[in-house]
C-alpha cells in the first residue's frame, strides 16, 4: 500500500507517493497564490489548488487514499514553555493560560494539541504547544475532502525534519539541533533545537526576499541568501543560548544543498559546536536529487512507517473538541439505566463515612508531628514571599547563573602546586631564573613568563641549555597538561662582573576553548589514548 505526503511551502507545493521506503511519484507544483493572471485572480486560491493538486493526482496516477500534510510555518503557531508539575486534571488549564502570553489573538480562534515532557527532578514540564487558526485548519481539511484524501496528520514542517534525520540515520539521543535549508529555492529555512526526540526551540527563516527593481544574477541571490542565513543562525544559537543555559548543543545536523556545505561549514567551524552534514541519498536514494520541499513531503509521506517522539495531530485535537461541544454528546457512563435503592444509598454512604472517619483518626498523629516539624523549620524572607511568580524566576536565575559560575572556577582553575614544582627539577646544570610571571588572559588562557640566565663559558653551549630547559618542560606531563604551547621569545648575552652570560625568557600559554574541544577530539583518536 503506497502512502502520500504532501507538503504546502511558501511559494511550492510538493507531492511524494512512496511504497515503503521507495519514492514511486515526486511532483513539484507552483503555488496557486503566486504568478498569477488576471483572469486567475477571479478565481478563489481554494479552488485553483485543488483542481491543480487533482489534475496532478490523476496525470500520475496516484491511487494513494490516505495522506499526511506538511505545513509551512507561517501557517501554525508553535511555542514552548515550562511550567509547574501538575495533576492531570489541571493540566489543560494551566496550559490555556499559559499559552495566551504567547499568542498574539485569542485562543479561542484556535485549534491546538499539546505535548508535556515531565522533569520528576526539577518538578516541572516542558509543553510544546502547536496551535492553528479554526478557518485555516478547516480549509486543509475541505481541501482533503474534496480530493477524496483522508489525513493521518497534518504536522509541522520542522517536525518533518526530524522524522527525514531518523530516516538518514542520526542519532537524535542528547541535545542536538537539526537546520535544514534549501539555497536554491524560495522555501522556508527550519532551525529547531531537540533534546531525545522532544523539540525545546523551533524557528523558520525566510530566504526569499529579493530586492524590488533590481535584477540579480543566481550566484548574487545564493550569496545574499548565504549571509542572511549566517546572521539568522547567530541571533538563533544566541537566543537558544540565552533561554536554555543548562543545555549545551551537541551536534548540529545540517540539511541541505551540497553547494551551501563548503561556506557553511567554514562559518559553523567559528563555533565550538561540532557539525555534521547529513547525507540526503541515504534517505531520499541516489536517483533523487535534495531539495528542501522533497526531503519535507518524502518524510511527511512515512509518518505511520517512521514515527518520532512527538504525538501532535492537530486533526485528532479538532475532531475531539467537535465531539465534545456536540449538543448530544454524553460522556460515557456504566451506570446508565441503573435504578438506585435508598436503602442501598444510605448504607454504602454509612459506609463510606466510617471508613473516613477511621482514616482520620489514623493520620490525626502523622499532621500533628508534620505541624511540628513545618514550625521548627527555616522560614521564608517576608520580602521574598511578597515577590510574584516572574521576579522569583528572576532571581533563580540569577542564583543559578552565579552557581554556575563558582562551579566553573572550581572545575577549571590550575592547580599551580604541579607546574611549579616540575620547572626547578627541569633545570639544566647552569641555568638559573630571574623572574616568573602567571597571568590569565581575557580569553581565558594562562600565560606563564619565565626568564633566567645561563652561564657555563660557551655561548653555543649556553644557547643548547635553554633548549634543553625547554624541551624537559614540554615532556614533562604535569607541566604539558596545563601548557600546551611554549617557545623561547628571546635569548641574548651581557655583561655580569668581568663575565658574559646568556639571558633568556619564554612564554608558556595554554589554549583558547574553541583549540581545547580540537585537541580533545584529536587526542581521542590517538590509538594510546586514555580517559
Amino acid at each position: 500500500m503506497s502512502s502520500l505526503g504532501v507538503y504546502f511551502g511558501v511559494k511550492d507545493i510538493s507531492l511524494v507517493e512512496t511504497r515503503g521506503r521507495k519514492i514511486l511519484s515526486s511532483i513539484r507544483l507552483p503555488h496557486p497564490s503566486f504568478a498569477m493572471t488576471e483572469l486567475e485572480e477571479k478565481v478563489p486560491t481554494d479552488v485553483k489548488l485543488i483542481a491543480l493538486i487533482k489534475d496532478a493526482l490523476r496525470t500520475y496516477r496516484i491511487k494513494a487514499t490516505e495522506a499526511t500534510f506538511c505545513i509551512s510555518g507561517q501557517d501554525m503557531v508553535i511555542r514552548t514553555f515550562e511550567i509547574p508539575m501538575l495533576p492531570q486534571s489541571e493540566l489543560k488549564g494551566a496550559i490555556n493560560f499559559e499559552a495566551k502570553k504567547y499568542i498574539p489573538f485569542k485562543i479561542e480562534d484556535l485549534d491546538y494539541d499539546f505535548q508535556v515532557s515531565f522533569n520528576k527532578k526539577n518538578k516541572t514540564s516542558l509543553v510544546l504547544f502547536v496551535g492553528m487558526k479554526k478557518d485555516v485548519l478547516d480549509g486543509y481539511i475541505s481541501i482533503a475532502k474534496q480530493l477524496n484524501l483522508r489525513i493521518d496528520s497534518l504536522e509541522y514542517s520542522a517536525f518533518s525534519v526530524l522524522r527525514f534525520l531518523k530516516l538518514a540515520g542520526c542519532s537524535d539521543a542528547g541535545v542536538v539541533a537539526s537546520f535544514c535549508f534549501d539555497l536554491n529555492s524560495e522555501d522556508e529555512a527550519n532551525f529547531m533545537v531537540f533534546e531525545n526526540g522532544f523539540p525545546l526551540f523551533s524557528r523558520e527563516i525566510v530566504l526569499a526576499e529579493g530586492m524590488p527593481g533590481f535584477e540579480q544574477t543566481a550566484e548574487d541571490d545564493f550569496s545574499q541568501k548565504l549571509e542572511k542565513l549566517k546572521n539568522e543562525i547567530r541571533v538563533s544559537l544566541d537566543y537558544y543560548s540565552r533561554k536554555f543555559m543548562d543545555k549545551d548543543i551537541k551536534n548540529i545536523f545540517v540539511v541541505s544543498d551540497a553547494k551551501s556545505h563548503r561556506e557553511l561549514g567554514a562559518f559553523l567551524s567559528e563555533s565550538s559546536i561540532p557539525v555534521t552534514f547529513v547525507d540526503t541519498q541515504k534517505a531520499l536514494g541516489k536517483n533523487n536529487t535534495y531539495s528542501s520541499v522533497l526531503a519535507k513531503s518524502f518524510a511527511a509521506a512515512q509518518f505511520r512507517s517512521v514515527p518520532i517522539e512527538i504525538k501532535i495531530n492537530l486533526v485528532t485535537a479538532k475532531l475531539k473538541a467537535t465531539r465534545a461541544q456536540a449538543p448530544g454528546f454524553k460522556p460515557f457512563t456504566l451506570l446508565e439505566g441503573f435504578k438506585l435503592d435508598l436503602k442501598f444509598v444510605f448504607l454504602g454512604v454509612a459506609v463510606c463515612a466510617a471508613v473516613f472517619a477511621y482514616g482520620l483518626m489514623r493520620v490525626q498523629p502523622l499532621r500533628q508531628e508534620l505541624s511540628v516539624v513545618k514550625s521548627e523549620g527555616l522560614k521564608a524572607s517576608p520580602l521574598l514571599a511578597a515577590k510574584d511568580y516572574e521576579t522569583l524566576s528572576a532571581l533563580d536565575m540569577k542564583e543559578s547563573n552565579r552557581i554556575a559560575a563558582l562551579k566553573k572556577l572550581i572545575k577549571e582553575h590550575m592547580y599551580a602546586t604541579y607546574p611549579l614544582d616540575v620547572i626547578p627539577r627541569a633545570l639544566p646544570e647552569g641555568v638559573w631564573l630571574s623572574g616568573l610571571s602567571l597571568k590569565q588572559n581575557k580569553d581565558g588562557t594562562l600565560e606563564l613568563a619565565i626568564s633566567g640566565e645561563v652561564d657555563l663559558g660557551d655561548s653555543d653551549k649556553e644557547f643548547d641549555a635553554v633548549n634543553v630547559f625547554l624541551g624537559n618542560l614540554k615532556s614533562d606531563p604535569a607541566f604539558s597538561k596545563y601548557f600546551k604551547e611554549m617557545a623561547i621569545t628571546s635569548i641574548d648575552q651581557k655583561l655580569v662582573g668581568n663575565e658574559n652570560v646568556a639571558v633568556f625568557s619564554m612564554v608558556c600559554k595554554s589554549l583558547p576553548e574553541k583549540k581545547k574541544n580540537v585537541q580533545a577530539r584529536a587526542d581521542q583518536t590517538r590509538p594510546d589514548y586514555q580517559e
